[in-house]
């Protein structure tokens, strides 16, 4: 299997948080890529984010899915906290492209160091959002990490949507204490939002 950053590796190896952050570093980037970054990351939605007390990076399945769609229901319901005031975010929000692949590792790297809480929705381990797991698995920032996993009633389709052996083991590693809920519906993921410090 190909990573994320270009390298061969066996889906049970789990990567350290120095193997994930040389794999970052070892992207490399045009002046053009850099300047895009910095303007990214240095606008008027990042001015918005460091004002804020509270600030959650919300990550998971994108595009125009039912999976988005839950994401969507996690960031309004924090966004809208304002004891203490609060502000959530995707990395949409920042105007990147489907075309800008390479700088979303970048981007997501500056934006989990510059949050409060990383809030992961997961609904299956299909999506491209798998190897934003293996950096939230470092332990940089795994302290900041919410897990926020569905659970299917019906254990075969349980079993389908989470058959990604790296996918798996970062999850595994996040999912322990009160900061890891499951929900099978969208009134049980409200209220597993409502535990999110």
């Amino acid at each position: 299997m190909t990573d994320p950053y270009g390298g061969e590796r066996d889906d049970l190896d789990i990567p350290t948080e120095r193997a994930l952050l040389e794999g970052l570093q070892g992207i490399e980037l045009t002046p053009d890529e850099h300047l895009r970054i910095k303007q990214l990351v240095h606008g008027e939605r990042f001015k918005a984010l460091i004002r804020y007390e509270r600030r959650y990076l919300v990550v998971g399945a994108g595009g125009e899915s039912d999976a988005a769609t839950r994401r969507s229901i996690v960031v309004k319901q924090l966004d809208r906290r304002s004891h203490p005031p609060a502000i959530a975010i995707q990395l949409e929000d920042f105007g990147l492209t489907a075309d800008e692949m390479r700088l979303w590792s970048r981007v997501f790297d500056i934006l989990c160091g510059s949050v409060t809480h990383i809030v992961a929705v997961i609904e299956d381990f299909n999506g491209g959002y798998v190897w934003e797991l293996g950096l939230l698995f470092a332990p940089s920032y795994r302290e900041k990490v919410w897990v926020l996993k569905r659970r299917y009633l019906d254990e075969t389709e349980e079993r389908a949507r989470y058959d990604n052996a790296m996918g798996a083991s970062h999850v595994e590693l996040l999912l322990t204490g009160e900061r890891a809920q499951e929900w099978v519906d969208e009134d049980e993921l409200r209220q597993a939002i409502a535990t999110i410090a």
